[in-house]
């Protein structure tokens, strides 16, 4: 079984991981990549790091539009999937493994940072958390910008599956139920062969508040520019699915 503090570690470095996580097709993931070119004005001649970018899928579809893009996750098996993915498509990238918790990038090293798909609250800590955000500014030079794609708790806890069936690529049949902690803003989702039987994968999740966010962002040096419910730019009012946080590095960082 996946799971425990660093649960990510290996769940995402697990080939079920690609069938759980339950991640957009190529035609949402082409979507999204859209909007956060509108979104984030992106131009070719910036720098642009996609931390933990997983199998690649924001990567790729930015590298084949010509934009200068890196990716970084910690998990083995998906940065494999990524470079397979980069070698299919006839692109190439950078893609390294790395802890979103301590980056191995300079000061200033790029012009925007993307942390997508929900990939942000895996750590233990708000502490640890918020070292994630903290390291995303320190890597930004001044004036940059950072994009944050997390879950609306409101929305997630009301609904989050309690008993969803589901199919791994190799078979194995297995329910997800998910169950929110009030006390830890915790949601822990488990997967079992059986509604009853024992856990084969766990993943837990920390769900942030829009003002808990404000103040994360503000600790890190990051000044709140504007708040999403989707990437078409539609300006969050509280019951969306997503929410995308546009954040700007200070200048005086």
């Amino acid at each position: 079984m996946s799971g425990g503090a660093t649960w990510w570690k290996d769940f995402f470095d697990h080939r079920h991981s690609l069938d759980l996580s339950r991640f957009p097709d190529t035609d949402e993931t082409e979507q999204e990549v859209a909007g956060l070119i509108s979104i984030l004005e992106l131009n070719r001649q910036q720098r642009i790091a996609d931390v933990c970018c997983g199998y690649g899928r924001h990567l790729v579809a930015l590298a084949q539009r010509g934009y200068s893009v890196l990716g970084v996750d910690i998990a083995p098996m998906m940065l494999a999937q990524a470079h397979r993915w980069l070698t299919e498509a006839g692109v190439e990238a950078p893609i390294l493994r790395a802890d979103a918790r301590q980056l191995p990038f300079a000061a200033g090293s790029f012009n925007v940072v993307l942390n997508l798909f929900n990939s942000f609250g895996y750590c233990q800590s708000d502490e640890e958390n918020q070292h994630v955000l903290a390291e995303s500014a320190r890597v930004l030079q001044p004036g940059g910008k950072f994009l944050l794609e997390t879950r609306n708790r409101p929305h997630q806890i009301m609904f989050a599956p309690r008993y969803l069936p589901m199919q791994t690529a190799d078979g194995q049949q297995l329910v997800l139920s998910c169950r929110y902690v009030r006390s830890t803003h915790q949601l822990i989702s488990e997967w079992r062969q059986s509604n009853s039987g024992p856990v084969i994968h766990r993943a837990s999740i920390r769900l942030y508040g829009i003002a808990e966010l404000d103040e994360m962002m503000a600790q890190a040096g990051l000044r709140k520019v504007a708040v999403y419910g989707d990437y078409e730019a539609t300006p969050f009012a509280g019951y969306q699915r997503q929410v995308l946080y546009l954040a700007e590095k200070l200048q005086s960082q």
